[in-house]
């Protein structure tokens, strides 16, 4: 019975199409690169390299880029959802996968399992420099869930972000993270969209994280959603996964897509 709720989970999960016949065409193709440590021997294991999905929006480019990293369920419809929709705004995305090419089929089940996801992060961006339809000087991470603590990370200071990057970082956006239970500083301008009624990843401590900003942090935008649950932006979810209630919020989907593009507009829209 457990594998059987298991197997209706990831069917919940990957089913959830796009419907994104009302937005632009954008083109997308899969891409492979090296994982990055910020230092040697960071992660306690060889990062490898790892694949991805890089969408483009229409028109000649060089594009803004944001750089995208899944939850704990790996890569899905909801992501290839987003992407089609930052492609409509005139964003390229790079939707970054560190499960397959690891053999990693989910971390739901093993929430702490080990996985150098900061340091696919660099990869990403470093790899984005070789692409000449991107303008890798003006990049943004957004994260969902597990990849969303990665993107707190990625966004904080000092964080996990390789020095040489840090300049081309304009923004960050963090879908239901775990947030931080230190006070700390974020050096670009960061947005966390959450529901009051997440019980994977709670929202008060979020709202502790943000009152506790030091002076020094750029502005967190946070924005919790009145009953909304975890995976709030995923259309096919409807019930309870991995012991956490899962329900798709139109209401919040919607708003979320709209601060979403906000704060992108506001950091990468001009060179």
């Amino acid at each position: 019975m457990r594998f059987l709720v298991f197997l209706m989970a990831i069917w919940a999960l990957v089913s959830c199409k796009a419907d994104d016949t009302t937005l632009p065409a954008s083109t997308t193709g899969g891409v492979q690169f090296a994982s990055l440590e910020t230092y040697p021997g960071a992660s306690g294991q060889e990062p490898g390299e790892v694949t991805g999905l890089l969408t483009l929006p229409q028109g000649p480019g060089p594009f803004p880029v944001v750089v995208m990293l899944h939850g704990c369920a790996g890569l899905y419809e909801t992501h290839a959802e987003w992407a089609a929709q930052v492609a409509s705004w005139g964003y390229a995305s790079l939707r970054v996968d560190s499960f397959s090419s690891r053999g990693i089929d989910e971390i739901c089940t093993d929430i702490l399992r080990p996985v150098p996801r900061a340091a696919d992060v660099n990869g990403a961006m470093a790899y984005l420099q070789t692409r000449p339809e991107i303008d890798a000087t003006r990049v943004a991470v957004m994260g969902w869930s597990h990849g969303a603590g990665v993107a707190l990370q990625i966004a904080a200071e000092p964080g996990s972000l390789r020095p040489d990057l840090k300049p081309d970082l304009k923004a960050a956006i963090a879908l239901y993270p775990y947030c931080s239970r230190t006070s700390q500083a974020f050096r670009v301008p960061l947005l966390v969209l959450i529901g009051d009624a997440d019980d994977w990843t709670p929202s008060g401590i979020c709202q502790d994280m943000v009152a506790g900003l030091p002076a020094s942090s750029q502005p967190v935008e946070l924005a919790v959603y009145p009953g909304a649950t975890h995976s709030f932006d995923c259309k096919a979810c409807d019930g309870t996964y991995w012991g956490h209630r899962l329900v798709h919020d139109a209401a919040a989907h919607e708003d979320a897509m709209a601060r979403a593009r906000a704060l992108l507009d506001a950091t990468l829209a001009t060179p």
